[in-house]
């Protein structure tokens, strides 16, 4: 350790990040206790059900220590980890999808209506109702993909988005809206489809 004395807890991520690389337990105990309530609370913007959202935590921490090796130090430790932890919550959406018969398009922010209420029957309806929609996301085209996941998965303010993705606030906007006219037309037609 370059600074002697200093207890895991007085580290910085990259520090704690040295030391698991040359596989000090410790370090990755620290890092488990630092981010373990920040994560599932990222990973609760995908799924409702707690117990899922703790098992999508669990798998992403094992993910993440064990391909430790392949983190970008030029990034935010926080920001691998939480990438790990959103593909394992849209894995498990997708795991776990099964149809649904409509998924809310409306004009408002989100095109889901996540609430913290509700029984858990209607926390698990919500689960797969993200699940179908980034289903038609993943149809949109390119160009509109992103910015359909970012306002419609994870609620993000057109600002937000534009800063995100480094594109300009009226882009934003327009591929929101074309995106949004996309997707009701899928569900539209796969509604039209099962009724057939």
């Amino acid at each position: 350790m370059a600074k002697t004395g200093l207890k895991h807890t007085d580290l910085t991520d990259k520090e704690l990040i040295e030391l698991a690389l040359a596989d000090d337990q410790g370090a990755f105990s620290m890092l488990l206790s630092r981010y373990e309530k920040p994560l599932k609370a990222h990973v609760m913007n995908y799924v409702k059900v707690e117990a899922d959202a703790e098992d999508i935590c669990q798998r992403s921490f094992e993910k993440a220590f064990r391909e430790i090796g392949s983190y970008n130090r030029k990034f935010a430790f926080s920001t691998w980890l939480y990438t790990i932890a959103q593909n394992e919550a849209i894995d498990h959406l997708r795991r776990n999808r099964s149809s649904v018969s409509a998924i809310p398009l409306e004009t408002t922010p989100g095109l889901l209506s996540l609430s913290e209420e509700g029984t858990p029957e209607d926390r698990v309806m919500e689960d797969q109702a993200v699940a179908e929609l980034l289903t038609f996301i993943e149809r949109l085209p390119e160009t509109y993909r992103k910015v359909a996941e970012y306002r419609f998965i994870r609620d993000y303010a057109y600002e937000d988005i534009a800063e995100e993705l480094d594109i300009p606030l009226g882009t934003v906007k327009t591929r929101i809206n074309r995106a949004r006219k996309m997707l009701v037309a899928m569900v539209e037609n796969k509604g039209a489809n099962e009724n057939a």
